[in-house]
């Protein structure tokens, strides 16, 4: 971890004990829900809280093989399916509040939190908006006005520094945005933060004004004359619908629909090391790279390339070969039929990868490594480096080859 990104989180954590001990500004505390998650159960006055509703009652289903169900990590098992009411929200006179950590209150003019469009995390997992923490909350600063409208892209503390979670959980926040019509009217884009250049890029090639921009970082607690706010992506499960991967090819992948590299230049095998990273290491890469080098696979680092790079790169690859992490978070700009082969380690097999690959019409393959202890949860699987059996991904590229009835993805030297 980074000495900046540490220093933040551990200041966060210390604010968030503090804050529950000493009393200050009490008054902003909220006193109750508001709850829109259904017709039949809206308790918000017209005048609190004005409902759009974008995609309602969504079933989002997990479209994998029952092997790699039956393989996924016990602590952290998918639901086969799940059911999320979309909304977009506008608050006369509303607040947001955020730990930049586990919790985003979206609390209105009468004090109260907003269901579906607030956050609440308890280790790791959505919760009702009755368990956000700004409930014990005991210290509040006077919050910043802001004048006009602001619209919240907050995550909690994922979409701060980690790419997967600003591509799955802060930049769809904008699809709902325009599908609720009130684009146009937003005078300030609340992000989580804007310290990594992939979240400068991205909000730059989206068209949105850097004067435009502000953070849940300089602002954990504001007002305005009206926020807009939005439910999660994700809704309160992890599985990714299908609307967001859509979203998200057809915001990028047209900035380079129209270039035509040289030869010398496209790179179609892709193995994205994570040599960069701490965790998740292929401690025998060596090994996997001289196997791979057979098949002409070029290894990448994704995090030094630039966001218009890496939709380059991926546009045009027949296959990628990566250990789980958010460098394959790329994906989104593969080509429908990319053949993507993700390595496991066997106590850390979780979404969201296997399900994107789904959701976007990718060809998707998966190894699962031995481990030499037992993981118990996610802290820990997502600690723990891989030893990969190379056999194993050269058995995949070889029945690739010569699978019979059709081209192959896959040549060697």
């Amino acid at each position: 971890m980074k000495p900046k990104v540490f220093y933040d989180k551990s200041t966060n954590r210390l604010k968030k004990i503090l804050g529950r001990i000493i009393p200050h500004n009490t008054r902003f505390r909220p006193n109750g829900v508001c709850q829109i998650n259904t017709e039949s159960e809206t308790t918000c006055t017209n005048s609190e809280v004005k409902v759009h509703r974008i995609y309602p009652n969504l079933t989002t289903p997990l479209e994998i093989s029952e092997d790699l169900y039956e393989a996924c990590s016990d602590y952290w098992k998918p639901k086969r399916s799940v059911i999320t009411d979309y909304v977009v929200v506008e608050v006369p006179d509303g607040r947001i509040y955020t730990d930049n950590e586990s919790s985003v209150a979206i609390v209105s003019q009468q004090n109260r939190i907003i269901e579906n469009v607030s956050l609440s995390l308890v280790e790791g997992k959505a919760k009702g908006a009755e368990t956000n923490n700004i409930f014990t909350q005991s210290y509040f600063q006077a919050p910043t006005r802001f004048k006009g409208t602001v619209f919240s892209m907050l995550t909690g503390g994922a979409g701060l520094n980690n790419i997967g979670h600003w591509f799955l959980d802060v930049l769809p926040r904008l699809h709902l945005l325009r599908e609720s019509g009130l684009y146009d009217e937003v005078d300030w884009f609340l992000v989580p933060n804007t310290r990594y250049s992939y979240q400068t890029e991205t909000l730059e090639l989206l068209g949105i004004p850097a004067e435009k921009i502000i953070t849940g970082i300089e602002y954990h607690h504001l007002t305005a004359d009206r926020i807009i706010a939005s439910t999660a992506p994700r809704g309160n499960h992890t599985l990714v619908p299908r609307w967001l991967g859509q979203y998200i090819r057809d915001s990028f992948l047209p900035l380079v629909q129209d270039e035509e590299l040289p030869a010398s230049e496209r790179v179609p095998y892709l193995y994205i090391s994570r040599s960069d990273s701490a965790i998740r290491n292929v401690l025998n890469e060596k090994e996997l790279l001289e196997a791979l080098e057979a098949y002409k696979f070029k290894s990448i680092v994704s995090s030094k390339y630039s966001i218009l790079e890496k939709i380059r790169m991926f546009s045009q690859a027949k296959v990628v070969i990566s250990a789980t992490g958010a460098g394959l978070i790329s994906m989104f700009f593969c080509k429908p039929g990319t053949k993507i082969i993700e390595i496991f380690h066997e106590g850390f097999v979780i979404e969201p990868f296997y399900d994107i690959a789904t959701k976007i019409d990718l060809d998707y393959d998966y190894i699962i490594c031995k481990g030499d202890k037992k993981v118990h949860d996610a802290a820990e699987g997502q600690r723990q480096h891989l030893h990969v059996d190379t056999d194993k991904v050269v058995g995949i590229l070889e029945k690739m080859r010569k699978s019979s009835g059709k081209k192959s993805n896959v040549q060697t030297v």
